[in-house]
């Protein structure tokens, strides 16, 4: 059974349109208006489960075409309400920085039943909308805030985080599995483990929790919001973004600005998470505070 439902609000500039059928993929249709300030400026824009904090899609405008423009994003479905954030890069330093340097605006589109129009008019009513890397299994120079490379493992750590997650990109020079254990209290024992590899192109990825010093186990509740990766020229780079808390036992909990130690391992050819590692090393990141530094 087909049904229609038109849903039309106002405020600061933004309406919402909302019509089609009750089940399959649905389109966003984004309308921007007033747009002058930034015709010929970087656009960014992503939508976000707002449950589950899962990035749905991301798309880049490398140049607004003028003042009125329009994009269709594609969702997954209805019943879900989103989280929608996008930012011109108005300083042109080919990355987001907070207002007022660059422009971002957030908005939502609660329980979304079918297609929906979404019109935006520009105004300075800015948020620091925090902007994170793309999940997708590669990791440009310069994607994340931060990086480490570890000289006893050869990985490099990649990392940013907001008030609610952390985003984690790892690059092994390895072609098996690659691990890392956030706050561990002896060796592996106490850690919060992700550990991934990347089997016939496909990723294989399982939150684990040190359960002594020298073992560690599946968790009973995966807390690993989104992940992917790859396996090029004999290197190995996951991505994945993890809740800085929750109600999940016996997982570890971050908190924004704090140091953090971290375990590091990885194989240099078996996927097989049983396989005791070729290398391991142990250094310390740290997150970033409620200024994202």
């Amino acid at each position: 059974m087909e049904y229609r439902r038109t849903m039309r609000s106002v405020l600061a500039g933004v309406f919402i349109l909302v019509s089609g059928i009750a089940w399959g993929q649905v389109t966003l249709t984004l309308q921007f208006t007033g747009m002058d300030p930034h015709v010929g400026e970087w656009f960014e824009v992503r939508v976000v489960n707002w449950t589950s904090g899962a990035e749905v899609t991301r798309l880049t405008v490398p140049e607004i075409p003028g003042s009125a423009f329009e994009l269709d994003l594609e969702l997954p479905g209805t019943g879900e309400s989103y989280r929608i954030d996008f930012y011109v890069d108005h300083n042109g330093n080919g990355r987001y920085d907070p207002p007022p340097a660059d422009h971002a605006w957030r908005l939502e589109v609660p329980e979304v039943s079918g297609n929906v129009t979404l019109g935006f008019s520009h105004n300075v009513a800015f948020t620091d909308i925090d902007w994170p890397p793309a999940i997708d299994g590669t990791i440009a120079a310069g994607e994340y805030r931060h990086v480490l490379s570890d000289p006893q493992t050869g990985i490099d750590i990649n990392w940013q985080n907001d008030d609610r997650y952390l985003y984690v990109g790892l690059v092994s020079p390895g072609v098996g599995w690659v691990a890392i254990g956030f706050d561990p209290e002896r060796k592996m024992q106490g850690a919060n483990i992700i550990i991934g590899a990347v089997t016939d192109s496909e990723l294989v990825i399982e939150d684990h929790f040190g359960t002594s010093p020298t073992a560690h186990r599946k968790d009973g509740e995966d807390r690993i919001v989104q992940a992917a990766g790859t396996e090029t020229d004999g290197v190995t780079a996951i991505e994945f973004i993890l809740p800085l808390s929750g109600d999940a036992s016996p997982d570890t909990y971050l908190t924004p600005g704090e140091t953090v130690t971290t375990i590091l391992a990885y194989h240099r050819s078996s996927d097989a998470f049983t396989a005791r590692h070729s290398k391991r090393s142990t250094t310390q990141i740290r997150l970033d505070g409620e200024e994202g530094s």
